[in-house]
């Protein structure tokens, strides 16, 4: 998620249910066919693959409403997530709230900018940038920075998973308009909603604009609609490992899925692990 965005900007109200989880959704039909394309289908359990009792407590970065460490919390470990919105962080604890006591106390949240990150603790063994969160900070030096903040949490040998979208097939010369994308249930109104999105073309700085709309229908029959504007960096495969290289860390694999999918520039994902 962009830094600075405001706890009313569209793209965080609706975050719980743009992006749900198949454990703790409030409308299980949220997890649809479209979570598939969107990549949020079997990332949780590739995750967890990574995570032994040996871990000790895992850092989450930019960690949401909580779709991906809740199950970590669930599995026994312990996890720090770290997110620069208070807004989708008020989320993520009011999903707490259906979770029982263990398994909120195997939870510590932290309100940060992981380009500034400052944690007490730092010899993690396992870090985790799920879901294109690295790209959301739009941009180059600062996605340094932020592989160089957690370079400096982590413990030697420990390992960081990063999931990013393969550019390859991303339509970097942008879209005429915004197209439906899905229709939800609002996870706070209980209302059907339909996102409509869209991306700008890539500029000469690799930064696309992704931007649309959201319709609500109200009980009364009167649609709301609600615009969003964000931006995010796009990062080829050359420059990924030169980023995880100047800041210290070996590339161990790169796959392209969450099936241990084989890279191609067919894929849809890049699925990094790098060791400190």
């Amino acid at each position: 998620m962009n830094t600075n965005l405001p706890k009313d900007h569209a793209s965080i109200q609706y975050y719980d249910s743009d992006y749900p989880s198949e454990e703790h959704s409030v409308f299980s039909k949220n997890f649809d066919d479209t979570v598939s394309s969107q990549g949020l289908k079997h990332d949780v359990d590739r995750f967890l693959d990574f995570v032994t009792k040996n871990n000790g407590e895992i850092l989450e970065l930019c960690c949401g409403s909580g779709r991906v460490t809740i199950p970590l919390a669930k599995a026994g470990h312990r996890v720090t997530g770290v997110d620069n919105s208070r807004g989708i962080l008020e989320q993520f604890e009011h999903n707490l709230q259906r979770e029982n006591e263990n398994i909120r106390q195997n939870i510590q949240l932290v309100e940060q900018d992981i380009t500034l990150l400052n944690l007490d603790k730092t010899d993690y063994k396992l870090a985790i940038c799920a879901f294109n969160s690295l790209m959301c900070i739009p941009d180059f030096d600062s996605q340094c920075k932020a592989l160089s903040s957690i370079y400096n949490h982590m413990s030697k040998g420990g390992l960081v998973v990063i999931d990013l979208m393969n550019p390859f097939i991303l339509n970097l010369s942008g879209d005429a308009i915004p197209k439906p994308f899905f229709t939800r249930k609002n996870s706070h109104t209980g209302n059907s909603y339909t996102r409509f999105a869209a991306s700008g073309p890539m500029n000469e700085d690799q930064i696309q604009e992704l931007y649309g709309w959201y319709d609500e229908i109200f009980p009364d029959g009167t649609v709301k609609r609600k615009n969003y504007s964000m931006k995010w960096r796009i990062i080829f495969p050359f420059e990924i490992k030169l980023m995880l290289k100047q800041v210290g860390f070996n590339i161990k694999t790169i796959e392209g899925g969450h099936q241990k999918e084989p890279y191609t520039t067919d894929a849809k994902k890049m699925f990094i692990v790098a060791e400190k």
